[in-house]
């Protein structure tokens, strides 16, 4: 497993071409990740980190979490009225 170090988000492995990297990136052997945007080398460093991207990856994760506990709030509103 290779973890973000920007977003902390787990992958498998690392993937050879993300989709919006340069030739360059390619070359030097950096990807980027797919949550935050932000620029990662082979080792698992971060080379440019992107606060915007994570600032957007945290915010889906909280309406996420939102949305879960507003639905399991409802189901169980739903489960006294029976």
């Amino acid at each position: 497993m290779v973890t973000c170090p920007v977003c902390k988000k787990e992958k498998p492995f690392l993937p050879l071409y993300t989709p919006g990297t340069s030739f360059k990136q390619m070359m030097l052997g950096q990807w980027v990740c797919e949550n935050c945007k932000s620029v990662i080398n082979g080792k698992g460093k971060a080379v440019k980190e992107n606060k915007e991207g994570l600032k957007e990856y945290e915010d889906r994760l909280y309406k996420e979490e939102y949305l879960k506990e507003k639905a399991r709030l409802q189901a169980q509103k739903e489960h006294k009225k029976k």
